[in-house]
């Protein structure tokens, strides 16, 4: 998968500001579920869409009309000019936004999730597929998924530098691994992650490690 296909740079516009937000594409493995899902909700909460996703986004509702007129909600008194523009402003402004949000959820979902939610009507429908395909996958990917964490093993390096960079992303990718466990319903234990990381180590890290675990 190249980098096209992970990154979507999408101009949000609010009002007077206009910024270019970064947002990843979800994997259709949802292997980078924990990076998407804060990275997407907060770029969306940054222009106030956020609420669309969630559904707690109240609607402005049109006048009523009286003989065809509108009217406040006493029924009776007539809306005035500004009280109508104001108010289709603000009908227009949540529908934009609306839009906005299913714009984005599509956008940053691949073909095969793309063409289950493409026909749905709210971003909050669109939203409730995406967790639910990503959190409800099926034993044998959470499995295989599972596998890939307890298989991680670092290699030695002479060069304490580069040894250092790479212990790092190891690190940074075991995390990453195990909050996508977490996030799709599996359960990991810390116990059985530490014995993982202890696991995944060189062979000249276990002098260390019997004196931390002997400490411990």
């Amino acid at each position: 998968m190249g980098p096209a296909e992970l990154m979507n740079n999408l101009s949000l516009n609010s009002n007077s500001d206009s910024t270019m937000l970064s947002v990843l594409k979800l994997r259709d493995d949802g292997s980078n579920w924990s990076d998407y899902q804060p990275r997407i909700e907060r770029a969306m909460g940054s222009k106030g869409l956020w609420r669309h996703v969630l559904g707690t986004a109240t609607a402005p509702n049109p006048y009523m009309l009286l003989n065809g007129f509108p009217v406040l909600l006493d029924g009776k008194t007539g809306a005035t000019e500004e009280q109508i523009e104001t108010r289709e402003i603000r009908i227009t402004d949540f529908d934009k936004k609306e839009y906005l949000a299913q714009h984005i959820i599509l956008s940053t979902t691949l073909t095969r999730l793309g063409s289950k939610i493409k026909e749905l009507k709210t971003a909050k429908e669109m939203w409730e597929i995406v967790v639910a395909d990503v959190t409800m996958k099926s034993t044998l990917f959470l499995l295989d998924a599972k596998e890939q964490l307890m298989s991680m093993k670092l290699s030695d390096n002479d060069d304490s530098k580069a040894h250092l960079a790479k212990i790092k992303q190891h690190f940074q990718l075991m995390l990453q691994r195990q909050e996508n466990l977490i996030k799709m319903g599996s359960t990991l234990s810390d116990t059985h992650f530490n014995t993982l990381i202890m696991t995944s180590l060189p062979e000249s890290y276990c002098p260390t490690l019997q004196t931390i675990t002997a400490a411990e």
